[in-house]
């Protein structure tokens, strides 16, 4: 059960104490990477504040990537609807996608952090209802109608959009739970999911809460009981390739831990102890899980097929970069990744192995024909 699709989701997250510029050209440079190395999609956060994510305008990254890349697509992940004006979202959409010939897919959400929305002056318990009204108004003009709509949040009169999409639609995709409300929501809007594997890493604690994959893999079922196209699903997960899954832990620790205290405790005040034990722990219990996928390259394309024989064909599998490794590292990652995750779960080296083993069993009868050639060959 492959994906048709292999992606990069990077919200981004950087350590403060790393410069905000060199961040977002490392990040300009992992994009083109992935470009290279034939990642199929990219996606790019938006956040405006607490200090660990400053891309603020995926949508302006992606118009001078566009010029510099050649086949990958880009996604917003995500664009906190209630954040902007629905038109004003529908008409940066349509540019960016004629400015990329069409590579272009509209991710939305509500939003996470209250002081983002509190800056803008949305009322946080609105943004559901709000999110809803956005993405229709979003979706409708996408689709070239003319919209007219009167909402607590937002007006929208004799709208229309001068600039279609470049092709005939943009794909729009919602960062969703796959609650009960939820599914309702994708189902009546037509729209695909792409979900998260693991819960937020920020408020793991080992030890408590139902099986992460367990739960993900009910809920979509669920969602692929109610959906008139159950294939459309993306899939975010966390790879990390190491020597081993113990060894990938040691290298993981210090960047998890920074940023589970530094952004989750210190800024966002969610309660979490901060012994380095407990935090250790929490890591190996996800990784213990399935939901982190950490080992050798074997190892991860094992426990990969099975997560995907679990939650059945996926739109695109994409692979989540937390900001826990050197930029370096994180370039070495996602190479290795290509190199020797992706053509595994893609069947890439079918065609070899089944030359190799059909050579194989008949070498001894071919060797028989090589040497009888060579006797009655003609002397020269």
């Amino acid at each position: 059960m492959n994906p048709k699709a292999f992606g990069v989701f990077l919200p981004p997250y950087h350590d403060p104490a790393k410069s905000p510029h060199t961040a977002l050209r490392d990040d300009i440079e992992l994009c083109g990477l992935a470009d290279d190395l034939g990642y199929d999609e990219m996606w790019l956060g938006e956040h405006h504040s607490g200090g660990w994510g400053t891309l603020s305008s995926p949508e302006l990254l992606i118009a001078a990537l566009a010029r510099e890349t050649r086949r990958i697509r880009f996604a917003t992940g995500i664009t906190p609807l209630p954040y902007h004006h629905p038109l004003h979202v529908a008409e940066r959409i349509a540019l960016v996608d004629h400015l990329s010939a069409g590579r272009v897919i509209l991710g939305c959400g509500t939003g996470t952090y209250v002081h983002d929305m509190e800056m803008v002056g949305v009322d946080p318990t609105t943004v559901r209802a709000h999110f809803r009204a956005a993405l229709d108004a979003v979706r409708a003009l996408l689709a070239g109608e003319t919209v007219t709509v009167e909402t607590p949040w937002f007006s929208v009169k004799n709208a229309v959009l001068q600039l279609r999409p470049y092709r005939d639609r943009v794909e729009i995709v919602v960062a969703s739970s796959l609650s009960d409300e939820a599914v309702e929501l994708l189902t009546e809007t037509g729209t695909t999911p792409i979900v998260n594997l693991a819960p937020p890493y920020g408020t793991v604690r080992p030890g408590t809460g139902a099986d992460p994959v367990a739960t993900l893999t009910e809920r979509v079922a669920t969602y692929r009981a109610k959906s008139d196209d159950p294939a459309r699903l993306r899939a975010n997960v966390f790879v990390h390739l190491a020597e081993s899954a113990e060894r990938g832990v040691d290298e993981l620790i210090d960047g998890f831990t920074g940023q589970r205290l530094g952004l989750y405790r210190t800024v966002l005040g969610l309660p979490m102890p901060a012994a380095p034990a407990v935090n250790r722990k929490a890591l190996e219990s996800m990784v213990e899980q399935g939901v982190f996928v950490v080992g050798d390259a074997a190892a991860c394309v094992a426990r990969l097929e099975d997560l995907l024989g679990r939650l059945g064909e996926l739109e695109t599998l994409t692979f989540f970069v937390p900001g826990w490794l050197p930029h370096s590292a994180v370039r070495e990652q996602l190479t290795a990744l290509a190199d020797e995750v992706v053509p595994a779960l893609r069947a890439g080296r079918a065609g070899t192995a089944e030359s190799i083993r059909i050579v194989s069993e008949e070498a001894a009868r071919q060797a028989k024909l090589r040497a009888a050639m060579t006797v009655s060959a003609p002397a020269q």
